[in-house]
């Protein structure tokens, strides 16, 4: 099979080419041809770049990755306007999680079959892990990550904390911050299976997750919830998480979804479902 990978050089995703190889497909990156059996579009930003490729081999099957639809971004701006159209072109479309499915489903009418997710770079791992005694938050800063909530929870608790921004640090320094911390909090109000969840527990950090359709699918009752609209159980759940993480009760949730990282995460894996469904649908 011969697939048109379309997708940032630099992005996560460019380390599933060569576990793609190893089913022996021939894998194009960032480039088409009439005799690719498959375009493969991975990154929303990318839809531009996909689109004027689409246009000129109408014949190659299109398959888009979708897995940052939330009801709080508005659809008219930025590149989620030619982003749609892509999804309203695909042959298939993939969604990280069933309910971004849902939603998709809902504002545009498009289905995805085949629910997926995105995997981690455990090359980055090599080294120990450690707990330096600190909470860690990562993400970009948008009203949805909500850190005006977990500053304020850690400092009323008074709890040291790291909070990692992608916009100002460099992803080594998230790597260290994440090997050496306690424990790892996501506030989001809407999120499905976040990469730094999957990357915190490939670390054996336990997560404080907020408790929704997404993260349910992915960790069940293995993870650390919060209801997701209430500060004061956010807080409270930082508070008892800070004084328990070390407990074998804890422990225990945390190696049940290392295991399902390792089960659905890893480039292997993922390159594995990849290619059974490409099969299935080409």
């Amino acid at each position: 099979m011969k697939i048109a990978f379309i997708t940032h050089e630099n992005d996560w995703s460019i380390n599933l080419v060569p576990e793609l190889m190893k089913f022996r497909h021939e894998v194009v990156v960032n480039n088409c041809t009439e005799d690719c059996d498959v375009m493969f579009a991975i990154e929303r930003t990318m839809s531009e770049y996909t689109m004027a490729l689409h246009q000129r081999y109408p014949n190659v099957p299109l398959v888009v990755n979708n897995w940052d639809w939330y009801d709080y971004v508005p659809k008219d701006r930025g590149t989620y306007p030619l982003f749609i159209e892509l999804l309203k072109e695909a042959k298939e479309v993939w969604s990280g999680d069933m309910d971004t499915a849902k939603t998709t489903e809902k504002d545009i009418g498009v289905k995805s079959e085949f629910s997926h997710y995105i995997f981690i770079l455990p090359w980055e791992w090599e080294e120990p892990f450690k707990d330096y005694g600190y909470v860690m938050y990562g993400g970009r800063r948008d009203p949805n990550k909500r850190f005006d909530w977990f500053i304020r929870a850690c400092e009323e608790l008074d709890i040291p904390y790291k909070a990692y921004h992608p916009e100002d640090n460099e992803r080594q320094d998230y790597v260290n911050t994440l090997k050496n911390c306690s424990f790892y909090v996501t506030a989001a109000k809407e999120t499905g299976v976040s990469i730094p969840d999957a990357e915190a527990y490939y670390c054996h950090k336990p997560v404080l997750s907020p408790d929704n359709p997404g993260c349910r699918e992915m960790w069940g009752d293995d993870t650390n919830y919060f209801k997701t609209n209430d500060y004061e159980d956010f807080k409270s759940k930082i508070k008892w998480l800070w004084g328990n993480y070390k407990t074998k009760e804890v422990e225990d949730k945390t190696q049940k979804c290392y295991q399902r990282v390792l089960d659905n995460f890893i480039p292997e894996k993922f390159a594995k479902k990849v290619n059974d469904r490409l099969e299935k649908i080409l």
